[in-house]
Formats: C-alpha cells, sequence, structure tokens
C-alpha cells in the first residue's frame, strides 16, 4: 500500500509548530523583562538603616540656616502688623441674622425652585404646543396626500370612463356604418335583382308546352310519360263529357329546352301539338 501525504495535515502541524513556537519566544523574553527590570530597580533603591533617625542626613533636614529662620521671622511680622484687630461678635444678634438669612435663602430657594418649576412647566407646555403642531402638520400632510391620491384615482377614472364612452361611440359609429353598408349592399342587391326581373320579364317570351298525346286509359298515358322522361307528365281531364289523360310536357320560355322537348317528344312516334300560356 502506497503512503500519500495529506497537504491540509501538514499544513496544520506546521501551523501548530509555529504557535508553540511562538508562545516559548514570548515566555522567555518576558521571563529576561522581568529579572532586568528587577535588578535595575534594585541598583537604584537605597535602603534605610534602623538607626535612620541618628544619621547626619536626617539631622541636616531638621536644622535649618539661620538667615532663613530671621526671613521667616521678619515675614510673620509684618502679616500681624497688617491683620486688623479682632471684632466684638454678638452672638444674638448673629442668631438672628443667622435665621433670617436661613429664612432669607430658604424663600430664595423656594422662588427658584418655583421659577425653575414654572420654567419646567412652560418648556413642558412649549414641547408639547410643537409635538401637537407637529402632529397636526403630519395630519394635514397626510390629508392632502390622500386627497391628492383621491384627485388622481377620480382624474383617472374621468379619463377611463371618457376613453370608455369614446370607444363604445365609435363601436357604435362602426356599426352603424356597417350597418348601412350592409343595409346599401342588400338594397343594391334587391334593385340589382329587380333589374334583372325586369329584363327578364322584357326579353323573355310566352311560357309553351308540348301536349304530346290524349289517351282513354291512365295506364297507357302513364307507360308514354315513362318513355318521354322527366319533363313529361299526364293529367286527367274531361273532354266531351268522357274522361281523357293528357300526357304534356313542363311549361317553360326558353326556346332551347322548348326544342330538346320536341326532339324527345318525337321519340313516340305520335303527333304532338305545342300550346302556348300566357303572354
Amino acid at each position: 500500500m502506497s503512503f500519500r501525504l495529506n497537504p491540509f495535515k501538514v499544513m496544520r502541524a506546521v501551523g501548530i509548530v509555529a504557535i508553540v513556537a511562538y508562545g516559548a519566544v514570548l515566555v522567555i523574553g518576558y521571563k529576561k523583562s522581568k529579572v532586568n527590570t528587577t535588578e535595575s530597580i534594585t541598583k537604584d533603591m537605597k535602603v534605610r538603616n534602623k538607626d535612620f533617625y541618628n544619621s547626619k542626613d536626617y539631622k541636616n533636614n531638621l536644622t535649618l540656616p539661620k538667615q532663613v529662620v530671621e526671613n521667616n521671622n521678619e515675614t510673620v511680622a509684618k502679616e500681624l502688623k497688617q491683620t486688623k484687630p479682632a471684632e466684638t461678635v454678638d452672638l444674638q444678634k448673629d442668631s438672628v441674622n443667622s435665621n433670617k438669612q436661613q429664612a432669607d435663602k430658604k424663600v430664595a430657594d423656594e422662588t427658584k425652585k418655583k421659577e425653575e418649576q414654572a420654567k419646567l412647566e412652560a418648556q413642558k407646555l412649549e414641547m408639547q404646543k410643537k409635538a401637537q403642531q407637529k402632529a397636526d402638520e403630519q395630519k394635514r400632510q397626510e390629508e392632502a396626500k390622500i386627497a391628492a391620491k383621491q384627485a388622481e384615482i377620480k382624474k383617472q377614472q374621468q379619463i377611463e370612463a371618457t376613453r370608455k364612452e369614446q370607444a363604445a361611440a365609435q363601436a357604435r359609429a362602426d356599426a352603424a356604418r356597417q350597418r348601412a353598408k350592409e343595409e346599401a349592399v342588400k338594397k343594391a342587391k334587391e334593385e340589382a335583382a329587380k333589374r334583372a326581373r325586369e329584363n327578364a320579364k322584357k326579353h323573355q317570351g310566352p311560357k309553351k308546352y308540348i301536349q304530346v298525346a290524349s289517351v282513354s286509359t291512365e295506364a297507357s298515358a302513364r307507360g308514354i310519360a315513362k318513355k318521354l322522361g322527366g319533363n313529361f307528365y299526364y293529367k286527367k281531364t274531361t273532354v266531351n263529357g268522357r274522361t281523357a289523360y293528357v300526357v304534356m310536357s313542363n311549361m317553360t320560355d326558353n326556346p332551347n329546352t322548348l326544342k330538346a322537348m320536341e326532339n324527345q317528344a318525337k321519340k313516340v312516334g305520335g303527333g304532338y301539338m305545342i300550346r302556348s300560356v300566357g303572354k
């Protein structure tokens, strides 16, 4: 089995070793600095002996030069000359004055307290007034915003209503134009049909039909009509008091159709008559 190094584990081990080494350096440096500081303090410190009070240095500090003492005495004498004589003190008067001063001080304190309280009340009222004014101003601004928003909504509604009305009017106008157009087309068609009928009436001839035969039995009439085809039929009639069956064709004003029916009637072999109806 081959062995592979994990780079992350190697980096972690190196980091741990570096941290331990750095800590050891800090501890060693701290110990050295502590020893050096202690040695420097020991060198500068002077230790007093038990018989310090009998030493020459202490006695020299207690003994001042003569000139210094004389200068001090002169200074004290000048200060005594400049000092005013003591005044007689009236304890009763001082007591009254003290009571008065205390009362005045109390009144002044109460007055000051009242003034401060009044000032605080005034400040409080002013703050309340400002707060109320601010609230009123905010309320007015909110109302103005709401009014402006409502006005905008109303304007948009009016614009939308106007647009819908215009669209409806346009639709009605388009529908009216379409109806007028359709009516015009319909009327034009009716006029054209009417003119066509009138022209057809003017140019067409009288309607005609072919009477092929007149027989006494229905069977004979049926056979002849069947032989001639769909344009021929028979009908029952009375001639001079006797029943007869007449074989005849459909009526037409078309010369070509009439000619075709004539050719068909020739197939029977009998005589036939062409009769006219109408004009």
